[in-house]
């Protein structure tokens, strides 16, 4: 088997909060006299399910109190998507779950992240997007506070307007808010049927027109609803690890990746939350490998999928789907030696 690796991969579903570095996360708590994350321990995390990731996931962001902890962090994921293989990224940041405790300050968290992901990308040759995240359990004022800060830098880091949140709330409200993001040039990324079911799916294609959906994966136990999918040959950002670390699924082999995927749903392979879930992409691709016995050029079409939906520029698209050819084209190291790199 080749290198995963050195598999040249496109991460489309990761959330930058959840991506932190469990030391940096110490060296913040231990700074400011803060208590980490209730599911933290010293090995990893452990969640009583959706909600109580969500809980220990409101409780990291938290802990984030100045805008040099914001450019840390962006640097500190573009140095780590290069160690595992990711050349570029689209990923979700979430202004709302920090604004308040940061005395209504908007736009200085983002514009720090920003300034970190640039300068990732000069030392680490990684180029990240942001898709702002309205988190719908905060509420309407907090969605347009965000659609704001999407607004203002639509095509300057941001490339989507995003929409996470527990499932519990209806998306028709924040319809209009994805007009207008799309008015301004900005793709829809929304998160749908994860812990609800395919009428969230309906919903979310109805009222937020989505290029791409986060998750999607309940949308299989509607089977005119997966043939809706394929039609529109609208891709899905699966999460397995994720999925199973938050009990929608119990084992990665129940996901229903490669269900969705022969219905002719375009499916990608993502991290989601790295640190909480203790995999990134390269583990992903692992973890896929194993649990679906799936050949170097299973993975490398799935590697092409996500390539395909994202918005990267076309050069960049075009240099991508060149070196996942080349690493398939690549001799397979002989039964005992290492993989070549």
């Amino acid at each position: 088997m080749r290198d995963l690796r050195s598999l040249p991969k496109v991460e489309l579903h990761l959330h930058l909060e959840g991506s932190a570095r469990p030391e940096t996360l110490r060296e913040i708590a231990d700074r400011d006299g803060a208590t980490l994350p209730h599911g933290m321990g010293p090995t990893g995390w452990t969640f009583g399910g959706p909600m109580d990731f969500i809980d220990n996931y409101l409780e990291l962001c938290q802990l984030f109190a100045t805008v040099d902890d914001f450019r840390r962090l962006a640097v500190e994921c573009c140095e780590d998507l290069a160690e595992t293989g990711v050349a570029y990224a689209e990923i979700v940041f979430s202004p709302g779950n920090h604004a308040r405790r940061l005395h209504q300050d908007w736009f200085g968290p983002i514009e720090a992240v920003l300034d970190g992901l640039a300068a990732g990308e000069r030392d680490h040759g990684v180029r990240v997007r942001l898709c702002p995240d309205i988190v719908r359990d905060n509420g309407l004022d907090d969605a347009q506070r965000t659609l704001e800060v999407a607004l203002r830098y639509a095509g300057r880091g941001v490339v989507a307007l995003n929409c996470a949140g527990s499932e519990r709330t209806g998306v028709e409200r924040f319809a209009w808010m994805f007009r207008r993001a799309a008015q301004a040039g900005l793709k829809s990324v929304p998160h749908a049927g994860e812990w609800a079911g395919p009428d969230n799916v309906r919903a979310t294609i109805e009222h937020l027109r989505p290029d791409r959906i986060g998750h999607g994966v309940r949308a299989v136990e509607d089977a005119a609803l997966v043939a809706d999918l394929a039609a529109r040959r609208l891709p899905l950002e699966i999460c397995p690890v994720s999925n199973v670390a938050t009990g929608v699924y119990d084992r990665i082999e129940d996901v229903p990746l490669l269900a969705l995927r022969d219905a002719g749903v375009p499916v990608t392979l993502n991290s989601d939350d790295p640190t909480m879930f203790g995999g990134w992409l390269t583990e992903v691709y692992a973890a896929a490998r194993d649990a679906w016995q799936l050949s170097d050029r299973d993975l490398a079409g799935l590697a092409r999928s996500a390539v395909d939906a994202s918005f990267a520029e076309d050069d960049r698209k075009r240099a991508l789907r060149e070196g996942i050819d080349a690493w398939l084209a690549a001799p397979v190291a002989p039964a005992g030696e290492p993989a070549i790199p």
